[in-house]
């Protein structure tokens, strides 16, 4: 855990770049930041809006104070379109985000901010007033977060520390996500759509139970098939063991971390 703390002095909230090694790295901050997760499909006929609202908030987003990601489910698929970008995990992901919640409603798209299930994303006051109400909270932990460009993929250093004493209840996730997709629907209730995408989520790595020490993880992560390493990106959140709420959270783009800037990954 000492680079969590030589990071402390080192860097500030937000991403930097360390060109020289092609390497970045991010410190999350004294203040939660906020996660918004939006459960989606390319086979839902009312996700399309959803999936744009989100790609407008995330082209504003600070990384180091709003994080966003697109869980895209598998259970449309057999509706008519089978959404590439989905996973079984992703939709027992939402079954149990709903049921620490305290609720058993399960639907596209669902977007999601910490314990609240239900946050109408269609109402940008509300969701700005619900995204500021997170931030001004003091964060319980630190996230701290490297990455750097291997020949086979990403080596990934990931790190947790509790603020106090004892550590929170919860649980350590990652997240590998990209922008910059889409997809020409050719069936289903979006046939003959143009689809685009950001921050599709393609890999998570968790639950790691937080301990009084905090937690340090060292991955190696194979991007996406065809992937741009400009167009990911890396996301770290704790969350909440019994009801999912979010203790803190902190992105990581690779888009000017990882030289060169339009290399597909391997």
């Amino acid at each position: 855990m000492k680079w969590l703390t030589m990071l402390a002095c080192a860097m500030a909230v937000s991403p930097i770049a360390a060109s020289a090694q092609s390497q970045c790295s991010a410190q999350s901050g004294a203040q939660r930041a906020a996660l918004i997760e939006l459960y989606t499909s390319e086979g839902c006929s009312s996700c399309p809006p959803a999936d744009r609202w989100l790609a407008g908030v995330a082209a504003k987003a600070d990384p180091g104070q709003l994080s966003l990601l697109a869980f895209h489910v598998d259970y449309w698929d057999e509706i008519g379109w089978p959404d590439r970008f989905a996973q079984a995990a992703y939709s027992q992901r939402q079954r149990e985000r709903v049921q620490a919640g305290g609720s058993n409603t399960v639907y596209t798209p669902q977007v999601m901010l910490g314990s609240r299930l239900d946050l109408r994303w269609y109402k940008p006051a509300q969701v700005a007033e619900a995204i500021a109400a997170v931030q001004v909270q003091p964060a319980p932990l630190q996230i701290a977060l490297k990455a750097r460009r291997t020949t086979t993929g990403l080596h990934v250093d990931v790190a947790a520390m509790p603020r106090g004493k004892a550590a929170p209840q919860a649980n350590l996730y990652l997240a590998l996500y990209e922008d910059g997709l889409s997809t020409a629907v050719k069936a289903g209730e979006n046939a003959n759509t143009l689809l685009h995408h950001e921050r599709v989520v393609r890999g998570l790595w968790g639950p790691w139970p937080m301990t009084a020490s905090g937690l340090h993880h060292v991955l190696e992560i194979q991007p996406p098939p065809g992937a741009i390493t400009a167009h990911l990106g890396l996301t770290a959140f704790v969350q909440a063991s019994s009801d999912g709420e979010n203790l803190q959270a902190l992105s990581l783009p690779l888009t000017h971390c990882m030289l060169p800037a339009n290399t597909s990954a391997p």
